[in-house]
């Protein structure tokens, strides 16, 4: 089997200018400016509730996030990662390669059920395009959001990487709360404060990050040649079986850069098949 992602000379040509791209305007006024409001946002919640967590999914939002508050800044507080048996091949080996290289306090988080069974068991009664990744979904809530709720639920603060510029709900949530908020714990009395340090970059400012940085992001993020040559941000790290993603030509882009994915896909369900 061909090892995956599978690259075309497409795909590299164009990450590659995007890599040059990101390095210039790394070094924009713009940029630095940024960053330096950044640190004063990780700053001002880390005032507000020293005891912290930060949640990192591995994908660049959330990896650069950990660098700019953990390595940057130099915060020494608890990092969470859920992973599991529909990540992308290769990602607890990488957060867990990052953590050992940036001395992070990792804490890997595995859901008490595999969410590829759960997916096998259930796939009768779901289509390929259903919501698969919401916090509504059935999969969402059996195997990520009360494993990731419960182990940080002891923390006064979480940091989340999470941007506006990637959905209408988030930038609902910036319009309304702003970047430092609290909420109210779901396990357990109170609130906890959240913060989105990143929640007004945009994708070019996580790209100039992470290559100024030397930071190496997932493969995953070079598979841009098919439909992300002009926005490559719009690439994001879940699971990888794209349920609603697939309106968005997920279903496509799996079977284009991980085939033998798309096949354990199709397997479990064949109208995958009618996306791609």
């Amino acid at each position: 089997m061909r090892e995956e992602p599978i690259l075309t000379d497409e795909d590299r040509r164009a990450w590659a200018l995007w890599q040059r791209t990101a390095e210039a305007h790394a070094r924009t006024r713009a940029f630095r400016a940024r960053v330096d409001r950044t640190r004063g946002l990780v700053g001002e919640a880390l005032s507000t509730e020293p005891h912290a967590c930060l949640m990192w999914s591995g994908g660049k939002d959330s990896t650069v996030m950990t660098h700019l508050v953990c390595v940057d800044m130099g915060a020494r507080i608890a990092v969470g990662s859920e992973k599991d048996d529909l990540d992308f091949p290769g990602e607890e080996d990488y957060v867990r390669g990052l953590a050992a290289a940036w001395g992070l306090d990792l804490h890997v988080l595995h859901p008490p059920i595999s969410p590829a069974a759960w997916l096998a068991e259930h796939a009768r009664q779901l289509l390929a395009d259903d919501d698969m990744h919401s916090r509504a979904a059935g999969l969402s809530k059996a195997c990520f959001y009360d494993v990731v709720e419960t182990w940080s639920q002891p923390y006064g603060l979480m940091f989340l990487g999470l941007r506006q510029e990637e959905s209408r709900g988030r930038r609902m949530n910036r319009a309304k709360r702003g970047a430092l908020y609290a909420k109210r714990r779901r396990f357990g009395e109170g609130t906890q404060w959240v913060s989105t340090p990143l929640v007004d970059w945009r994708g070019i400012d996580v790209y100039a990050y992470a290559v100024s940085r030397g930071i190496e992001l997932l493969p995953m993020y070079r598979c841009v040649g098919l439909m992300h040559e002009e926005e490559p941000w719009f690439i994001r790290k879940s699971w990888w079986v794209p349920g609603s993603h697939a309106q968005w030509g997920g279903i496509a882009w799996l079977r284009r850069y991980y085939p033998s994915l798309y096949g354990r896909l199709c397997r479990m369900m064949p109208d995958a098949s009618r996306h791609a």
